[in-house]
């Protein structure tokens, strides 16, 4: 069996380090995380990654630590990754009518497409009027969970 790869949003972040699992209480968990980013297995689009630390302190100071090596599960935007994230900008524009805020979910599905993984966010819903990574995600045929959903298909026991 193939392992998954992940592409993180930063709502899957925020959800993970500041909503469900603070790193003080789940230290197991992000040193598992920390281990799928050095497998190369987590991936966060560079505009994802730029989107986390500038809009939230906690997810900033996780990406940032000193001496961690992070910043690898930065993906940079290749070609192929553009080019994907262009024809999704093409083909949901409603996306960009949503007051700015979504800059990245292109981004972050386009390396879940290229990398033939799955996207994590904390997005839910959307349509074809207010188009949200989940909605988007179905119409690419790209799986899409939230942060427990990665847990799951680890299948981690935390304790």
């Amino acid at each position: 069996m193939t392992a998954l790869t992940y592409s993180l949003d930063t709502s899957a972040l925020i959800d993970g380090i500041e909503r469900f699992y603070p790193r003080r209480h789940f230290p197991q968990l992000w040193e598992r995380i920390d281990a799928l980013i050095a497998e190369g297995r987590l991936h966060i689009s560079e505009e994802a990654w730029a989107e986390a630390i500038a809009v939230d302190a906690p997810v900033r100071e996780w990406c940032e630590e000193e001496g961690m090596g992070r910043e690898q599960s930065m993906y940079l935007t290749t070609a192929a990754v553009a080019a994907v994230a262009g024809q999704i900008g093409a083909d949901f524009p409603q996306w960009s009518t949503q007051g700015g805020k979504n800059g990245a979910d292109p981004f972050v599905i386009a390396v879940a497409e290229v990398e033939s993984g799955i996207v994590i966010s904390g997005e839910t819903n959307g349509g074809p009027a207010k188009p949200k990574i989940p909605y988007v995600c179905s119409q690419r045929q790209i799986g899409h969970g939230k942060f427990i959903d990665l847990i799951r298909a680890e299948d981690w026991i935390i304790g």
